[in-house]
């Protein structure tokens, strides 16, 4: 169940982020002593670590342009906002505000996830819910920082509640990557040792097990692609293994059912982001935010702003017969909106008049009626680990520690069968297998924020990107640049090489 406040709508990308689109401050401004004395304290202030995933700085907006555009699978278009292009088209300097969004936004959540992890152990309640209150802001603390050190590099490691008045808390110095990932590690671990498997009524949607286990296994692979660390590749597939032996998860045999409000929270779902557009104090969680803003940023052409796009190159990608296609993607013959073949919509003759630069998102999107409700936002959860993108790291954990086993054929077989493919040739090398666990995640995972850091990960951004006319720089656009305001507000950071 989801339930979220009211939404403050941001009716463009660089004027309603420029001020603090989601303020749940009424939580947070109450961190005094005198607070976290009952258990209600304790369960809001682990809401409003959750509440910052839902601001436009991270999923309802910021995180998915950036992340999107960043990527060989979407086009801008004329209405994106320069400052975006800019990023894409690596003109950015570090004072471009979308490295901030990402920035603070994550920061927001270390600080209300740390409040949390500080305060609630004082608190007199159920020392079993306690401890599970406890699990979900380490959960948090380690998505925040993972998110943090996949796009920045090193950054300032702040564990707990920073005494301002302290000049080194207060303008901390940037940490090492490794002890970063070490952090991560240790919140995922413990998170998972608190969490319970499922949750019921109100409480569905917060972190679970599986969850902290999967984001676990997620960090150890991302690590290893960084080290070639074959211990990290082994112990990920065997996290992944445990996930896939549990029978907790499964997919979801219709596809569609991953990217709409329908079925939320699923089988399929590990952890989501979750929206709403109506309020109930009562349920989970009223201060997480408001409805979604991707479907504006990247809605249907006349019912939003359309500034993302999927690229043609993504399109080409899915095989003949790839169920998935019209799930993914308006445009190609036989999609629908709002009851309408999709060329009508655009009112045009026929489908051959649709061109590329006529695509639009499917995934995220209502296919009934305007996508995106101008008054409310989106209600629709944003996914981000599915069962589907677990048996595909699996697949490359194993593969990349031993070569392609029958367990790593049968992962990515299964996900091809739902989408109506046939299984891969048997005997494929390493390499060749490799290939195929990428072209998978292409198809499977496009448009819902893996494939830059894909390819950051693989280090193929290069390749990728110029191939398609994209310029690049090897040694400087890995990672994004520390922002400048911060470095203004903190002399200590030290900037990314190139930047």
């Amino acid at each position: 169940m989801k339930k979220i406040s009211t939404l403050l709508l941001v009716a463009g990308l660089m004027t309603g982020c420029s001020e603090k689109a989601l303020d749940v401050q009424n939580v947070n401004e109450l961190t005094t002593d005198n607070y976290y004395k009952t258990e209600e304290d304790a369960v809001k202030a682990v809401n409003a670590a959750y509440a910052t995933l839902a601001s436009p700085e991270l999923y309802s907006q910021m995180i998915h342009l950036t992340q999107e555009l960043m990527s060989d699978e979407t086009s801008a278009t004329a209405s994106t906002s320069p400052s975006l292009v800019q990023m894409r088209e690596a003109e950015a300097d570090a004072s471009n505000e979308v490295f901030n969004f990402l920035w603070s936004g994550c920061y927001q959540g270390v600080y209300r996830s740390n409040l949390a992890i500080s305060r609630i152990p004082g608190v007199p309640m159920n020392e079993d819910k306690k401890s599970r209150l406890l699990g979900e802001a380490y959960f948090l603390r380690g998505l925040y920082y993972f998110t943090l050190v996949t796009n920045f590099g090193d950054v300032p490691l702040i564990l707990k509640v920073v005494d301002v008045s302290n000049p080194v808390e207060k303008q901390p110095s940037r940490t090492a990557t490794a002890q970063v990932y070490a952090a991560i590690l240790k919140d995922f671990e413990e998170a998972e040792k608190r969490l319970p498997v499922a949750y019921e009524e109100d409480d569905i949607g917060r972190a679970t097990r599986g969850a902290a286990k999967g984001f676990r296994a997620k960090a150890l692979l991302y690590r290893a692609n960084l080290t070639n660390n074959q211990a990290d590749y082994a112990a990920s597939a065997q996290l992944f293994k445990e996930i896939i032996d549990s029978n907790v998860y499964d997919l979801m045999p219709d596809y569609r059912d991953n990217h709409t409000n329908i079925n939320e929270n699923n089988r399929e779902s590990l952890f989501e982001v979750q929206f709403s557009t109506t309020v109930d104090p009562g349920a989970f969680c009223d201060e997480c935010g408001t409805g979604g803003l991707r479907p504006l940023e990247m809605g249907v052409r006349g019912r939003a702003y359309n500034n993302v796009i999927p690229s043609e190159w993504y399109v080409k990608q899915f095989e003949t017969g790839d169920t998935r296609l019209l799930a993914s993607v308006f445009g190609p013959r036989g999609s629908k909106f709002d009851g309408l073949d999709y060329f009508q919509v655009l009112e045009y003759d026929s489908w051959f008049d649709i061109k590329p630069t006529d695509y639009a998102t499917r995934k995220y999107q209502k296919d009934a009626g305007n996508e995106f409700d101008w008054t409310t936002g989106s209600d629709v959860n944003i996914r981000l680990l599915r069962f589907a993108d677990v048996l595909l790291m699996y697949a490359e954990a194993v593969n990349s520690a031993q070569g392609p086993t029958g367990e790593a054929y049968a992962a990515v077989n299964r996900v091809r069968e739902r989408a109506d493919l046939k299984p891969l040739d048997p005997g494929l090398s390493k390499a060749a297998f490799m290939d195929w666990i990428m072209h998978e995640r292409v198809v499977e995972l496009g448009m819902e924020g893996h494939r830059w850091r894909d390819l950051v990960r693989w280090k193929k951004a290069y390749l990728e990107l110029t191939s398609k006319g994209r310029p690049f720089d090897e040694k400087k656009h890995y990672l994004f640049p520390i922002p400048a305001k911060e470095r203004q507000l903190n002399p200590n950071l030290t900037q990314n090489p190139g930047w």
